[in-house]
């Protein structure tokens, strides 16, 4: 099975940086002026995502560009199905304004890990999805709740496994400021990488392994190397990981 790799771009990053890891990446969410991103910068992107024949996908993001769409606001139903409508209509407008077509949906920052912890925000997510964007995948975490209520609903979904960021437990992240929340080292991502692709499981912090399916990885343009663990987490995909795991 081929292996997407994804990756959250407009949102600040060099214009040099997003040009090559849109070299790379199999799939762009680009940040639809909420957290981060303007229309002039998520025009950008798009151009040169539907240029380069990567699918264009929306990243919106709660509106605290303060804290990058990171804090845990009190947001609720409502308002979740607001924010997408506005965000992710305008990116989508773009997109095809430029030739493309959006091709998925992945949450931000708090958004996205809020909707794997309150089913009243998973299920309007994947409500207003149903209703507004047919034939456009949902990007989820894997084994999360916004996983389960979106397979529940009919609604497309790429599981997505994150490539440099740390695992504090099945489904959930170690928290941003943790120790090894963040990794940098591109060959050492590569190997963890590889090893899954091998064997199917994902290391996490206590030292156990989990056994999880994904059909996308995931990378963030702002991560430290960024571009290099693009280009070493693509090999793998591309060519070592499936290799070896056809001849285990």
């Amino acid at each position: 099975m081929k292996i997407l790799l994804n990756c959250d771009l407009g949102e600040g990053e060099e214009a040099t940086t997003t040009a090559s890891l849109l070299e790379v990446v199999d799939l762009a969410n680009i940040a639809c002026g909420g957290h981060a991103g303007d229309e002039a910068t998520m025009r950008a992107v798009v151009r040169e995502a539907v240029v380069r024949g990567v699918q264009p996908g929306a990243h919106p993001g709660w509106a605290d560009r303060e804290s990058f769409g990171r804090t845990r606001a009190a947001v609720g139903a409502v308002e979740l199905r607001h924010l997408m409508a506005e965000q992710v209509g305008l990116l989508q407008r773009m997109i095809k304004e430029e030739g493309g077509q959006l091709g998925h949906v992945k949450l931000h920052g708090a958004l996205y890990h809020l909707c794997d912890e309150r089913e009243d925000l998973a299920e309007a997510c994947v409500d207003w999805m149903y209703a507004e964007m047919e034939g456009v995948a949902l990007i989820v975490g894997a084994g999360g709740l916004l996983h389960a209520v979106a397979e529940a609903r009919g609604v497309s979904v790429l599981r997505e496994v994150f490539a440099e960021r740390g695992y504090a437990e099945e489904s959930r992240l170690v928290p941003r400021g943790e120790e090894g929340a963040l990794l940098d080292d591109p060959t050492f991502v590569a190997q963890r990488v590889r090893e899954w692709r091998r064997t199917g499981y994902w290391p996490l912090r206590s030292g156990r392994q989990w056994m999880v399916e994904a059909e996308t990885v995931g990378l963030h343009a702002d991560s430290p190397a960024s571009v290099a663990i693009a280009r070493a987490v693509k090999d793998v995909l591309a060519t070592g990981g499936d290799a070896e795991q056809a001849e285990g």
